[in-house]
């Protein structure tokens, strides 16, 4: 574990990684997030079945982490002989975690520095250490090649292409989608562990992120539910407010207003056997979904934290779409 900027740590950032090889693309995004995150974060890298090439580079990757704003740590598990779950490493992150706020990232999210550190804020803004009734999504703009190779050229520069506040007509070809109910979900570590954090029930890849968003928008809710909520109206522009897409998105539009909306680079579909789950996952999340809900009447109501236009009473029935939504082939 690096020793550097014990104090003082806002959050805990959890990254899940699996790679076969040091070479391997998830590498490289890896160390190039370690460089980037500022201080005041923590980083929890969980590396979920790994060679043991893989894991002893990861090793002193960690160990030089002088070099880097961050605290880091490494949790290493033996679960090579298993398939890869997303779950299972992102609940290894909660439980190492020593900051009272933690947030889910992929590997291939990314953000200039600036948004990090406007991340730290809202977090703060929100007391959201102290509420946990406050949890958030950050926005992801998933980008094309094309989006992603303009996107690098900036941050190289130490500039933000994008801020994604806004329309984003003139991103034509360059964005993909931009989803506000993402799986970087930004919650309370205490009460993420009395939830049970992530099912495991879930394996690999796809839907584990919308079972935990339902039972946190369960706990605290911010609005009334959309009709027919339990529908996954698929991927695309969210043109009315139906479907749990278009509720879960409602967790994140506070903070994409604020400017904390992080890139997924793009990458070709990943071809390691297993990886995704959607079909089987979302049929279990159909399973889940439809059980009553329970709802614990000790729990404090969430704040009121979107701003009156943007609270689905108050939107025309087809509004102009902002958002799109995650589609099923990352």
């Amino acid at each position: 574990m690096c020793a550097a900027s014990l104090n003082n740590v806002i959050a805990t950032i959890i990254i899940p990684i699996r790679a076969l090889e040091v070479e391997q693309r998830e590498i490289h995004r890896l160390k190039r997030l370690l460089s980037t995150i500022p201080s005041g974060f923590e980083v929890v890298v969980v590396d979920d079945g790994s060679p043991f090439s893989v894991k002893r580079y990861l090793k002193q990757l960690v160990s030089s982490c002088s070099h880097y704003s961050a605290k880091i740590t490494l949790v290493s598990l033996q679960t090579q002989w298993r398939r890869f779950s997303l779950a299972r490493a992102r609940n290894r992150g909660v439980r190492a975690a020593s900051a009272p706020v933690v947030i889910f990232h992929d590997v291939d999210f990314i953000g200039c520095p600036s948004v990090y550190e406007r991340i730290q804020q809202h977090i703060l803004q929100i007391r959201l250490a102290e509420k946990p009734q406050n949890f958030f999504c950050l926005p992801v703009a998933f980008l094309t090649e094309e989006g992603s190779d303009e996107f690098m050229q900036a941050f190289e520069k130490g500039q933000e292409a994008w801020c994604f506040k806004g329309c984003h007509k003139h991103l034509a070809g360059k964005l993909q989608f931009l989803v506000q109910g993402s799986s970087a979900i930004v919650s309370q570590r205490e009460d993420l562990l009395a939830m049970g954090g992530h099912d495991e029930s879930f394996k690999g890849h796809g839907a584990e992120d919308f079972e935990l968003l339902h039972r946190l928008g369960q706990r605290y809710p911010i609005a009334p539910l959309p009709p027919e909520y339990l529908r996954n109206m698929g991927s695309g522009d969210i043109t009315e407010y139906r479907g749990f897409r278009a509720y879960f998105s409602l967790y994140g539009e506070q903070s994409r207003l604020a400017g904390t909306t992080l890139v997924h680079l793009w990458h070709p579909k990943r071809a390691s056997k297993g990886y995704y789950r959607h079909k089987q996952n979302f049929a279990r999340l159909q399973k889940v979904m439809q059980k009553e809900p329970k709802i614990d009447s000790s729990l404090k109501h969430r704040e009121s934290l979107l701003p009156r236009e943007s609270h689905p009473q108050h939107r025309s029935e087809t509004p102009t779409p902002v958002v799109t939504q995650e589609t099923n082939d990352e």
